[in-house]
């Protein structure tokens, strides 16, 4: 009796080698979408903003899903009203356009209609958050410490800060991009159902106060040290000094944390920066008038 070997026919690694190249060319163009994305301010103006931008970026994708006679009519919708922080967190609307884009080509049930009223709903929150995350987080807290390295004679320190927050803008945006091409719509709703949003803020929040901390004491110079007396009776004669006897003793960096704080409450009382700025020249001239009594000059 004669047994026959069964021939295996590995039909779905053979599918998945002739999909390898369709595979590289739809990430090509995916990761072409997320680099456009950046330059969406480039064509910018006051009727539509971003809008001419974002079409220029979604033309890649669009060539990949539609036929040439689609074209115009695909891209045409992009040049609607669009505005949002494009460089941090605005790059998961471009995927979650993308996916939907994706599903529209295949199969035919998401309207064109549907993606821009994704879009439109999404700029707005993205762009608080991206702005927060952006211009009150990542660039302060990187220029202040770039900032000490420069003043101390360190070339690296502009250097650096090139390099990091460029880092930091890309590795944010293409992790923000692949969650909205992955997760589609739900992607807002799962980053911010995790609370993780609200970790990474509160700790840079806390390495921010930090940094500013440590800025108010190395960068601000004003102090009471000039005004001093001696003391003397029959033991003999005992200096005081305002700065170092009181403020050091009970807190070093006391006056310039003093200084920084009411600075922030005025300015957070809406009083005029004009006035704040005459209000410390005020300060230092009685200072300086209070150090001529007691003999410093």
């Amino acid at each position: 009796m004669r047994i026959k070997k069964r021939r295996r026919h590995n039909h779905g690694t053979a599918q998945k080698i002739r999909s390898c190249p369709h595979l590289a060319a739809w990430l090509f163009r995916s990761v072409k979408n997320w680099l456009l994305g950046y330059s969406s301010e480039t064509c910018y103006n006051y009727e539509r903003l971003q809008a001419l931008g974002n079409a220029n970026a979604f033309i890649p994708i669009i060539k990949r899903l539609y036929k040439e006679d689609q074209y115009a009519e695909e891209i045409s919708k992009y040049m609607n009203f669009f505005n949002t922080e494009p460089s941090y967190m605005g790059t998961v609307i471009h995927g979650i356009t993308a996916a939907m884009e994706e599903k529209r080509a295949n199969d035919g049930d998401i309207t064109a209609d549907e993606i821009l009223s994704v879009r439109s709903a999404l700029m707005g929150p993205l762009a608080g958050i991206g702005d927060v995350v952006s211009q009150s987080i990542v660039y302060p807290i990187l220029a202040g410490v770039c900032i000490q390295l420069a003043l101390a004679g360190n070339y690296a320190g502009p250097i650096l800060f090139e390099i990091i927050y460029k880092v930091i803008m890309l590795t944010l945006g293409y992790n923000m991009y692949m969650m909205g091409y992955r997760k589609g719509k739900s992607a807002i709703i799962t980053f911010l159902k995790t609370g993780l949003l609200n970790r990474i803020l509160e700790l840079v929040s806390i390495v921010g106060l930090m940094v500013i901390g440590s800025m108010a004491v190395s960068n601000i110079s004003f102090n009471f040290s000039l005004i001093g007396w001696e003391v003397t009776n029959e033991i003999g004669s005992v200096a005081f000094n305002l700065q170092n006897t009181v403020f050091d003793a009970l807190l070093p960096g006391m006056v310039p944390l003093a200084l920084v704080l009411g600075v922030w409450g005025l300015l957070k009382k809406r009083v005029k920066p004009t006035a704040i700025i005459f209000l410390m020249f005020v300060l230092a001239f009685a200072t300086i008038g209070l150090a001529a009594i007691c003999g410093a000059y």
